[in-house]
């Protein structure tokens, strides 16, 4: 029987489990509105569209969109988004003319998490006013989400954030401590049974 080096073992497990989650995150296609665009102040509709549908997940958790002003980094309302077939959508009252930042965050079916943003310019030729500006999170019972309970997209991403790709990670480092504890351990056995007596 041909002998595997420990080494060997281990660099095709990290190439496996690091590599294929890269292979399988889902890729942002498109937006709208596009990076660096101009709108018009009033309700803002923001979709983003993936290559595939995003994991369903608890409204206000993990697929999230916000907005936030892009000179100050303020976060406008809370984040949210609803998965209509492989769009992220929501919806943002905007009145004050300026650039601002769309915030997003997104988990794939592999458990990856993805986030990123992209600068547009609202201008306001209608005198559009609204005394709640930003996203517009209402849960199915009508609920707005209240903004200070979440965290902010305005922020980096906490290790927290990572959970549910942690657990595949974990789950993968799991196996191949297994596999290697293992082949340690016949190899150990296997030489004290090949050691002669004395």
């Amino acid at each position: 029987m041909r002998k595997f080096p420990v080494s060997a073992l281990i660099l095709t497990a990290f190439l496996v489990f690091s590599a294929s989650p890269a292979l399988a995150h889902n890729e942002l296609d498109s937006t709208s509105p596009a990076a660096g665009s101009t709108v018009e102040a009033g309700i803002i509709r923001i979709s983003l569209h993936f290559e595939e549908a995003p994991i369903e997940l608890e409204f206000g958790q993990g697929n999230l969109i916000a907005i936030a002003n892009a000179e100050t980094g303020e976060q406008l309302g809370p984040a949210c988004a609803r998965i209509q077939g492989t769009d992220l959508a929501t919806t943002a009252s905007i009145s004050a003319a300026g650039k601002y930042k769309i915030l997003w965050r997104s988990v794939s079916d592999d458990g990856h998490v993805a986030s990123g943003d992209y600068l547009i310019t609202v201008v306001n030729n209608a005198n559009y006013s609204t005394d709640t500006p930003g996203n517009q999170c209402f849960d199915d019972q009508g609920v707005e989400l209240d903004v200070s309970k979440q965290e902010l997209l305005s922020t980096k991403i906490s290790p927290n954030d990572s959970l549910i790709q942690g657990m595949f990670l974990g789950a993968g480092f799991i196996l191949v401590g297994s596999l290697v504890g293992g082949w340690l351990l016949k190899r150990q056995l296997k030489t004290k049974v090949d050691k002669p007596q004395k």
